[in-house]
């Protein structure tokens, strides 16, 4: 069953110009082909972090493999940081986590998507905990098990993302997003509602995402996550630059991580047991 999409339709249109409606239809189909493909790859993640603020500073430098992976009886794909090195030193008991993370034939679908969650985001550092600090969580919007979650308009904004260029193409559309639903895809500690909301730039024309904004904010925090991508080899742009940027305002620290992707290459998982 299709659910309906909310869309504000406050862009000038050109008689020339698609519908929003379709355009987002064409980023949806677009977005499902693309987590397939990059679910049978693997990215090399370089990844910096910097916390400041509330006494305490710090600094972190993370190589990781970063791939997307589906949990058996999961809907969805889920972004999965496989940290190699910290800090300029390797991980240990890598290969025991990673076994216990895919090996277990005792778990479950809910308890094996927390384990991914919680393995990315085991070397974060900063007193803001998340978990949604991978570069394809936006495109979630986008797809058709969330995007009746959401009001869509075509924007005149050509701000750039948060530390990024703005994606370079003729006729490139801004669309920003809101979040409209009771319950929220991003909670807070307390399972309190955070509503998302942010910008992507689409090709009208393709649906091609070039570039995502993804932004939360309630009292406490202001949370921002920024990504680009590029064209590949494989037919469809992958992620090349994330950026993030998190004020607790409690607290009143700032968290701010920047991420490199590269190395894309194709990657077979073997999950036997030997006997």
């Amino acid at each position: 069953m299709t659910l309906p999409v909310a869309l504000l339709a406050v862009w000038p249109a050109r008689a020339q110009d698609p519908p929003l409606v379709e355009v987002l239809q064409r980023a949806t189909e677009y977005v499902e082909t693309l987590h397939t493909q990059l679910s049978g790859m693997v990215a090399e993640e370089r990844y910096q972090q910097e916390s400041r603020g509330g006494g305490r500073s710090g600094r972190r430098r993370l190589v990781s493999d970063f791939l997307l992976v589906q949990p058996e009886g999961a809907e969805r794909y889920y972004g999965f940081r496989d940290v190699f090195e910290a800090d300029g030193r390797q991980v240990r008991d890598r290969e025991e986590r990673l076994a216990r993370l895919f090996l277990d034939p005792t778990a479950s679908s809910e308890r094996q998507i927390e384990r991914i969650r919680t393995e990315s985001a085991l070397y974060n550092i900063g007193n803001v905990q998340r978990n949604f600090n991978v570069p394809t969580f936006a495109l979630l919007f986008l797809r058709d098990s969330h995007k009746s979650r959401f009001s869509f308009e075509r924007v005149d904004d050509d701000d750039p993302p948060l530390g990024l260029d703005a994606p370079d193409g003729d006729g490139l559309w801004v669309v920003g997003y809101r979040e409209t639903w009771p319950t929220t895809v991003i909670r807070g500690a307390d399972r309190r509602n955070m509503p998302t909301e942010g910008r992507f730039w689409v090709e009208p024309d393709t649906g091609r995402v070039l570039a995502t904004e993804l932004a939360v904010e309630d009292p406490s925090l202001r949370a921002t996550i920024t990504v680009r991508f590029e064209p590949h080899d494989i037919g469809h742009a992958v992620p090349v630059e994330m950026r993030e940027r998190y004020d607790n305002r409690q607290t009143v620290t700032r968290v701010d991580g920047t991420a490199t992707y590269s190395r894309f290459r194709q990657f077979q998982v073997d999950v036997s047991e030997a006997r």
